[in-house]
């Protein structure tokens, strides 16, 4: 196992995170001028609606930008993906 890929790739995940929450809040604020629903109480007092679409638009907002922040540190770190490194180990 490669330790260097695995802690390349938990810090960009972590700061993709991180860059998709704000990116969420932002956008969120912008569109409907409250914040996001994040927690129980927000969320009853929201309504049904605006919580299905948050849902729906913040995980669809982080998966893309995990996918895209995976891609970019295989780029960085030399093209090298969890099978590559199996692969490489077992020769």
């Amino acid at each position: 196992m490669d330790i260097g890929w695995k802690i390349a790739s938990a810090g960009s995940l972590a700061v993709a995170g991180f860059i998709a929450d704000k990116i969420v809040d932002l956008g969120w604020k912008a569109v409907t001028g409250h914040t996001a629903p994040r927690n129980a109480e927000e969320e009853a007092q929201a309504n049904l609606a605006e919580v299905v679409i948050f849902g729906v638009v913040s995980g669809v907002l982080v998966t893309l930008i995990r996918r895209l922040t995976v891609k970019q540190t295989n780029k960085w770190y030399g093209g090298r993906t969890k099978d590559a490194v199996a692969e490489h180990s077992e020769r």
